[in-house]
């Protein structure tokens, strides 16, 4: 069975960092042509609570 909670997280400066380092990663796999690599949503937004996503 599928579990749907989630819940809203108070804003984690580490979201930040998370983003700069993934997005390097990305920019570096796509090389030239991606010209800028965009975080968005909830947890781009400084001091805004946010519903997080993990990787892990």
């Amino acid at each position: 069975m599928l579990d749907n909670t989630f819940y809203i997280a108070p804003y984690d400066p580490k979201w930040k960092a998370e983003f700069m380092e993934l997005g390097a990663k990305i920019k570096r796999a796509l090389g030239d042509p991606a010209l800028r690599i965009d975080h968005i949503g909830s947890t781009s937004v400084e001091g805004l609570a946010a519903k997080p996503t993990s990787l892990s």
